[in-house]
Protein backbone atom coordinates (compact mmCIF):
# COMPACT_ATOMS: atom_id res chain seq x y z
CA UNK A 1 0.00 0.00 0.00
CA UNK A 2 1.20 3.31 -1.06
CA UNK A 3 1.85 6.18 1.60
CA UNK A 4 -0.97 8.92 1.22
CA UNK A 5 0.74 12.42 2.15
CA UNK A 6 -1.79 14.63 3.68
CA UNK A 7 -1.55 17.84 2.84
CA UNK A 8 -3.02 21.09 4.54
CA UNK A 9 -3.65 23.34 1.64
CA UNK A 10 -6.50 25.59 3.36
CA UNK A 11 -3.74 26.53 6.11
CA UNK A 12 -1.74 27.83 3.29
CA UNK A 13 -4.91 29.80 2.02
CA UNK A 14 -5.63 30.91 5.46
CA UNK A 15 -1.84 32.01 6.04
CA UNK A 16 -2.28 34.05 3.04
CA UNK A 17 -5.08 35.84 4.32
CA UNK A 18 -4.00 36.58 7.68
CA UNK A 19 -0.82 38.12 5.91
CA UNK A 20 -3.03 40.40 4.30
CA UNK A 21 -4.23 41.23 7.22
CA UNK A 22 -1.92 41.84 9.37
CA UNK A 23 0.40 43.77 6.84
CA UNK A 24 -2.59 46.13 6.00
CA UNK A 25 -2.40 46.94 9.81
CA UNK A 26 1.16 47.34 9.95
CA UNK A 27 3.34 47.61 7.29
CA UNK A 28 6.40 44.78 6.90
CA UNK A 29 9.31 46.88 5.96
CA UNK A 30 11.74 45.76 8.35
CA UNK A 31 9.52 43.49 10.36
CA UNK A 32 10.86 39.95 8.31
CA UNK A 33 8.91 38.02 11.38
CA UNK A 34 5.29 38.32 9.02
CA UNK A 35 7.17 36.95 5.92
CA UNK A 36 8.75 34.36 8.43
CA UNK A 37 5.50 33.01 10.28
CA UNK A 38 3.88 32.80 6.65
CA UNK A 39 6.44 31.02 5.17
CA UNK A 40 6.52 28.25 7.90
CA UNK A 41 2.93 28.14 7.88
CA UNK A 42 3.06 26.76 3.67
CA UNK A 43 5.24 24.00 5.04
CA UNK A 44 2.10 21.30 5.19
CA UNK A 45 1.26 22.28 1.45
CA UNK A 46 1.55 20.30 -1.58
CA UNK A 47 3.19 23.66 -3.46
CA UNK A 48 5.84 23.33 -1.05
CA UNK A 49 6.79 19.47 -1.67
CA UNK A 50 6.36 20.10 -5.41
CA UNK A 51 9.05 22.87 -4.94
CA UNK A 52 11.46 20.09 -3.56
CA UNK A 53 10.82 17.35 -6.00
CA UNK A 54 11.46 19.55 -9.05
CA UNK A 55 14.18 21.11 -7.11
CA UNK A 56 15.98 17.51 -6.62
CA UNK A 57 15.52 16.74 -10.37
CA UNK A 58 18.63 19.26 -10.89
CA UNK A 59 22.05 17.43 -9.97
CA UNK A 60 23.64 20.41 -8.84
CA UNK A 61 20.73 20.97 -6.32
CA UNK A 62 20.50 17.32 -5.19
CA UNK A 63 23.66 17.24 -4.38
CA UNK A 64 23.13 20.82 -2.02
CA UNK A 65 20.02 18.59 -0.31
CA UNK A 66 21.96 15.26 0.24
CA UNK A 67 24.95 17.54 2.10
CA UNK A 68 22.62 19.61 3.72
CA UNK A 69 24.91 22.92 2.61
CA UNK A 70 24.81 25.66 4.43
CA UNK A 71 26.81 29.23 4.18
CA UNK A 72 30.17 29.03 6.01
CA UNK A 73 29.48 32.09 9.22
CA UNK A 74 30.69 34.95 7.78
CA UNK A 75 32.30 38.26 9.01
CA UNK A 76 31.55 41.64 7.15
CA UNK A 77 34.22 43.41 8.02
CA UNK A 78 36.86 40.55 6.60
CA UNK A 79 34.48 39.84 3.72
CA UNK A 80 35.15 44.26 3.06
CA UNK A 81 38.85 43.55 2.72
CA UNK A 82 39.07 41.34 -0.34
CA UNK A 83 40.29 43.37 -3.74
CA UNK A 84 37.85 45.62 -5.17
CA UNK A 85 34.96 44.13 -7.48
CA UNK A 86 34.93 40.54 -5.60
CA UNK A 87 31.40 38.99 -4.80
CA UNK A 88 32.74 39.52 -0.69
CA UNK A 89 33.52 42.87 -1.25
CA UNK A 90 30.83 43.87 -2.89
CA UNK A 91 28.11 41.93 -0.63
CA UNK A 92 30.07 43.45 2.75
CA UNK A 93 29.71 47.01 1.49
CA UNK A 94 26.47 47.14 0.59
CA UNK A 95 25.48 44.98 3.36
CA UNK A 96 27.10 47.64 5.86
CA UNK A 97 26.10 50.34 4.11
CA UNK A 98 22.38 49.24 4.16
CA UNK A 99 22.38 48.12 8.00
CA UNK A 100 21.96 44.88 7.28
CA UNK A 101 22.42 41.70 9.87
CA UNK A 102 23.38 38.95 7.81
CA UNK A 103 21.73 36.87 9.85
CA UNK A 104 18.15 38.46 10.14
CA UNK A 105 16.72 35.31 9.03
CA UNK A 106 14.31 33.13 11.55
CA UNK A 107 16.71 29.90 11.68
CA UNK A 108 14.59 27.16 12.02
CA UNK A 109 16.18 22.81 12.96
CA UNK A 110 16.94 20.87 9.47
CA UNK A 111 14.99 18.22 10.07
CA UNK A 112 13.31 17.47 6.44
CA UNK A 113 13.88 18.74 2.57
CA UNK A 114 11.62 21.13 3.10
CA UNK A 115 12.86 22.83 5.83
CA UNK A 116 16.51 22.44 4.31
CA UNK A 117 15.12 24.25 1.38
CA UNK A 118 14.17 26.92 3.96
CA UNK A 119 17.37 27.43 5.58
CA UNK A 120 18.92 27.35 2.12
CA UNK A 121 16.99 30.17 0.59
CA UNK A 122 17.02 32.47 3.82
CA UNK A 123 20.74 32.28 4.27
CA UNK A 124 21.58 33.04 0.69
CA UNK A 125 18.77 36.09 0.02
CA UNK A 126 20.97 38.85 0.45
CA UNK A 127 23.21 37.39 -1.88
CA UNK A 128 20.96 37.34 -4.35
CA UNK A 129 20.19 40.96 -4.10
CA UNK A 130 23.85 41.48 -5.10
CA UNK A 131 24.37 38.99 -7.81
CA UNK A 132 21.38 39.87 -9.72
CA UNK A 133 21.37 43.72 -8.63
CA UNK A 134 17.64 43.86 -7.45
CA UNK A 135 16.97 46.56 -5.33
CA UNK A 136 16.32 45.45 -1.44
CA UNK A 137 13.55 48.37 -1.12
CA UNK A 138 9.69 46.66 -1.34
CA UNK A 139 9.57 46.98 -4.96
CA UNK A 140 13.31 45.43 -5.62
CA UNK A 141 12.26 43.15 -2.79
CA UNK A 142 9.04 41.95 -4.72
CA UNK A 143 11.13 41.62 -8.59
CA UNK A 144 13.73 39.62 -6.73
CA UNK A 145 11.31 36.94 -5.80
CA UNK A 146 10.19 36.97 -9.05
CA UNK A 147 13.44 36.43 -10.24
CA UNK A 148 13.61 33.44 -8.07
CA UNK A 149 9.87 32.30 -9.06
CA UNK A 150 11.13 32.19 -12.85
CA UNK A 151 14.07 30.07 -11.93
CA UNK A 152 11.84 27.60 -9.15
CA UNK A 153 8.53 27.60 -7.67
CA UNK A 154 9.84 28.00 -4.15
CA UNK A 155 6.52 28.66 -2.10
CA UNK A 156 7.14 31.98 -0.05
CA UNK A 157 8.22 33.17 -3.48
CA UNK A 158 5.10 32.57 -5.43
CA UNK A 159 2.95 33.86 -2.62
CA UNK A 160 5.45 37.47 -1.92
CA UNK A 161 4.48 38.10 -5.88
CA UNK A 162 0.81 37.54 -5.63
CA UNK A 163 0.66 39.35 -2.57
CA UNK A 164 2.31 42.37 -3.48
CA UNK A 165 -0.32 42.73 -6.75
CA UNK A 166 -3.42 42.33 -4.23
CA UNK A 167 -1.73 44.66 -1.61
CA UNK A 168 -0.37 47.42 -3.94
CA UNK A 169 -3.77 47.36 -5.89
CA UNK A 170 -5.68 48.18 -2.69
CA UNK A 171 -3.65 50.30 -0.98
CA UNK A 172 -0.76 51.94 -3.20
CA UNK A 173 -2.71 51.85 -6.54
CA UNK A 174 0.05 54.15 -8.08
CA UNK A 175 2.24 52.05 -7.68
CA UNK A 176 1.18 49.59 -9.15
CA UNK A 177 2.29 49.98 -12.48
CA UNK A 178 5.93 50.52 -10.97
CA UNK A 179 5.49 46.97 -8.97
CA UNK A 180 4.58 45.32 -12.24
CA UNK A 181 7.81 46.98 -14.17
CA UNK A 182 9.75 45.55 -11.53
CA UNK A 183 7.95 42.18 -11.59
CA UNK A 184 8.54 41.94 -15.45
CA UNK A 185 11.96 42.50 -15.12
CA UNK A 186 12.94 40.58 -12.56
CA UNK A 187 10.98 37.44 -13.81
CA UNK A 188 12.77 38.35 -17.49
CA UNK A 189 15.98 38.12 -15.62
CA UNK A 190 15.32 34.86 -13.68
CA UNK A 191 14.03 32.96 -16.87
CA UNK A 192 16.54 34.21 -19.01
CA UNK A 193 19.81 33.63 -16.35
CA UNK A 194 20.28 29.57 -16.86
CA UNK A 195 22.21 29.32 -13.84
CA UNK A 196 20.34 28.20 -10.82
CA UNK A 197 20.97 30.67 -7.96
CA UNK A 198 19.85 28.00 -5.77
CA UNK A 199 22.32 26.08 -6.49
CA UNK A 200 25.33 27.61 -6.01
CA UNK A 201 28.18 27.57 -3.44
CA UNK A 202 28.17 31.10 -2.52
CA UNK A 203 30.62 31.55 0.20
CA UNK A 204 33.08 29.71 -2.71
CA UNK A 205 32.50 32.83 -4.89
CA UNK A 206 33.82 35.56 -2.21
CA UNK A 207 36.78 36.42 -3.20
CA UNK A 208 35.68 35.94 -7.12
CA UNK A 209 35.08 39.54 -9.22
CA UNK A 210 31.24 39.83 -9.94
CA UNK A 211 31.75 40.04 -13.65
CA UNK A 212 32.99 36.56 -13.51
CA UNK A 213 29.96 35.39 -11.06
CA UNK A 214 27.28 36.80 -13.28
CA UNK A 215 29.25 35.40 -16.26
CA UNK A 216 29.23 31.88 -14.85
CA UNK A 217 25.73 32.21 -14.43
CA UNK A 218 25.19 32.65 -17.57
CA UNK A 219 24.34 36.44 -17.58
CA UNK A 220 26.55 37.73 -19.81
CA UNK A 221 23.99 38.05 -22.63
CA UNK A 222 22.00 39.93 -20.37
CA UNK A 223 24.80 42.57 -19.17
CA UNK A 224 22.44 45.67 -20.44
CA UNK A 225 19.28 44.99 -17.80
CA UNK A 226 22.27 44.19 -15.15
CA UNK A 227 23.48 47.72 -15.96
CA UNK A 228 20.20 49.15 -15.23
CA UNK A 229 19.40 47.80 -12.07
CA UNK A 230 22.57 47.40 -10.65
Amino acid sequence: MNNVINYNNDKGLLAYIEFLTASSLKPINGNTDLVFEFEDALDQTEMAQLAVDELKKIPEVNALFQERWLPAPLNLDDLAKLPEGTLGQIYATEMKARGFDPYFYKQVPVVDDISYLKMLWRSTHDIYHVVTGLDTDGIGEIGLQAFVLAQTRIPISVMLVSFSMVKISLYQPTKFNDLMIEIARGYKLGSQTPGKLIAQKWDQFWNVQMSEVRASLGMRAIDHDLAAIA
